[in-house]
């Protein structure tokens, strides 16, 4: 369902759009048990269900000779779900899980409680575990840690993104700022299974100097210790790692020339401009870029091991129009 409004001889436009989308088939990789020989074997698994809303809407703010300042904000809310599945079952993926009534690429994995103090060893022992060690919640109260333990802790795909663009004119000058967001979901830090690892073997991050010591036990680093020891290396809500932001994608400013100078050079157009992209990044994710993932696909999506950062472009251009 859509509606386009326009409105104050057309300064102000909406574009709204309500949709239903049923995917069947879906085409999975999936698992498939070891005595047949294969790993995994592409087969239609089930259906998912996509709806939402999709907002865009464009304003004149200002218009005269001197100053023009023209705004665009658009925006996608989407809910993802499983509806079905072929014999019912649940997908596991590793790390992620398909599973009815919840959004593809679902993180599955263990609830991370911090660490054990010396005043638990007691209880800890019971886990075969130690003071200084990560604590895992014991979801079925059996006495031991293992995949019966794990749950849901988070998603993969975002609940909305769009882009906010604002264009400013003084004159013959004009400025363009374009922000990106999105929000609602999660990342899977995997940077910190060795750069958070507990025998500091690996180029370390500045965080295990936070690690845990009988003086600083109130942290959720695990105790450095010898490499004998190992470490965790599950994926858990520790490492699960909110990914929202709000990007500078572009920053261009320009100037375009005076038309009697570009007659006298017989062109058409003459316009110098400079940009930034990605200009700045607002986020509470730990890694270089909220965006980034080395995940497996559309099931598997946010994952980040050591992805390369986005970087930050400079540019200075002309544009010629003979």
């Amino acid at each position: 369902v859509g509606l386009e409004l326009g409105l104050f001889k057309n300064r102000v436009s909406l574009e709204l759009d309500v949709y239903r989308k049923l995917t069947s088939d879906m085409l999975l990789n999936a698992p498939v048990p070891s005595t047949s020989g294969f790993t995994n074997v592409f087969r239609n698994v089930g259906s998912m269900e996509n709806k939402g809303i999709e907002v865009n809407l464009n304003t004149i703010n200002i218009d005269n000779e001197l100053f023009g300042w023209e705004t665009n904000f658009n925006i996608s809310i989407n809910k993802n779900e499983v509806v079905a599945l072929s014999g019912g079952s649940d997908i596991f993926l590793g790390s992620t899980l398909i599973r009815v009534g919840e959004p593809v690429s679902t993180f599955f994995g263990y609830i991370d409680e911090g660490t054990w103090n010396t005043d638990e060893a007691d209880q800890a022992a019971i886990y075969d575990r130690l003071p200084g060690d990560i604590k895992y919640r014991d979801l079925n109260n059996d006495g031991a840690i293992n995949s019966d333990d794990r749950a849901i802790i988070g998603k993969g795909i975002p609940d909305g993104f769009g882009t906010f663009l604002n264009t400013f004119r003084y004159g013959n000058l004009e400025l363009l700022v374009d922000l990106q967001f999105q929000y609602g979901n999660s990342i899977m830090y995997r940077d910190e299974h060795s750069a958070e690892d507990r025998q500091t073997i690996a180029n370390s991050f500045s965080t295990v100097l936070d690690a845990w010591t009988p003086d600083n036990q109130d942290t959720d680093i695990a105790q450095i210790m010898p490499i004998a020891a190992g470490y965790d290396t599950n994926n858990d809500s520790g490492k699960l790692k909110e990914a929202s932001f709000l990007r500078g994608r572009n920053l261009v400013l320009s100037y375009n020339f005076k038309p009697e100078l570009v007659q006298r050079l017989h062109l058409n157009r003459l316009r110098l401009y400079t940009s930034v992209q990605n200009f700045f990044v607002v986020t509470k994710f730990p890694g270089y870029d909220p965006e980034s993932s080395n995940g497996g696909g559309a099931f598997d999506q946010g994952f980040s091991l050591y992805d390369y950062p986005r970087p930050r472009t400079f540019v200075l251009g002309l544009n010629v129009g003979l």
